[in-house]
């Protein structure tokens, strides 16, 4: 046998190795979690001001009874409503190319470079949500020591004493997750850990870990360590909130042949240098983030 194609070889007759193998192209390792879905989505209603003020209604009260048959007009109760505002501001990412690698046939191309762009959209929506759990009030965990059941369970507590109701969300690094699953290990009795499915993955996405004694569990490396505390959170619906406004509006001021895709959420524009012969494609999102009613959330810490 002869003329085997092998790795030296190639390496050794003039670098047919890179043309070979560039046809790969393997995903590197990283987080894709989506936390989008347990935030408040509320749409982009351009008003003519640079925030959009939402209006939390008054907490209704029991009626009170009269004390006498006549004559006992109740008194005005106080209708007591707040209020959050959320301002859009831009971030964006640009990836540059040079015109020297679709000349040296690289297998990265604008397609590729486009569809990251996309996908750093719901990266920063989790970026942006998780630098708000180190501003919650509550919080459970003394930071110095990893987090357990028990300090689960003070979270979950601590909301139910808040009055908040149905399903709660628990964000937490990586490193948490473990030290949790670590001590439901040492549990026993009536603990039911519901582990993730191939169903509730396609359905919630990665970074879903399961649902345990009412509680959606996600994992994020996006979650702080502010002062080396690492700050997971535990909430219900309605304590965090976004708007993204729409990018489409700016279309006017761009040049058509320059907007590759855009949508309600995202523009995606070319900007060509041909003096230093480069391109490059610049991603745009008009995202807020804010939390929405404080009492809705606990802080979870450990080290």
């Amino acid at each position: 046998m002869a003329n085997e194609i092998t790795s030296a070889l190639l390496q050794a007759n003039g670098g047919l190795e890179a043309s070979v193998l560039s046809d790969l192209l393997v995903q590197q390792l990283y987080d894709a979690t989506d936390l989008s879905a347990v935030c408040t989505k509320i749409p982009w209603q351009p008003a003519g001001g640079q925030g959009l003020q939402v209006t939390l209604d008054a907490v209704p009260g029991a009626y009170t009874a009269s004390a006498t048959e006549l004559a006992d007009a109740p008194a005005n109760a106080a209708y007591t409503t707040s209020k959050y505002t959320l301002t859009p501001v831009r971030y964006a990412m640009r990836y540059q190319m040079t015109d020297l690698v679709p000349i040296t046939g690289a297998r990265i191309g604008l397609d590729e470079v486009a569809n990251k762009l996309v996908q750093g959209v719901s990266l920063t929506i989790t970026d942006k949500l998780t630098s708000l759990f180190p501003g919650v009030t509550a919080a459970v965990g003394n930071g110095t020591t990893a987090i357990s059941v028990d300090t689960i369970f003070d979270a979950a507590f601590q909301l139910n004493t808040a009055n908040n109701a149905g399903t709660f969300s628990l964000v937490l690094s990586p490193a948490q997750i473990n030290s949790f699953r670590s001590s439901l290990r040492a549990e026993s009795g009536a603990v039911q850990f519901r582990e993730v499915t191939y169903e509730t993955l396609r359905a919630r996405g990665p970074g879903y870990q399961g649902f345990w004694s009412g509680i959606d569990l996600w994992q994020s490396d996006s979650v702080t360590a502010p002062g080396g505390v690492v700050t997971g959170a535990m909430f219900s619906n309605g304590a965090f909130a976004m708007t993204m406004a729409d990018p489409r509006v700016i279309g006017g001021n761009v040049a058509g042949d320059d907007i590759i895709f855009s949508n309600e959420l995202m523009m995606l524009e070319r900007d060509r240098n041909a003096v230093n012969a480069t391109s490059s494609i610049i991603g745009n999102i008009y995202l807020a983030m804010v939390m929405a009613e404080d009492a809705r959330a606990v802080e979870v810490r450990s080290s």
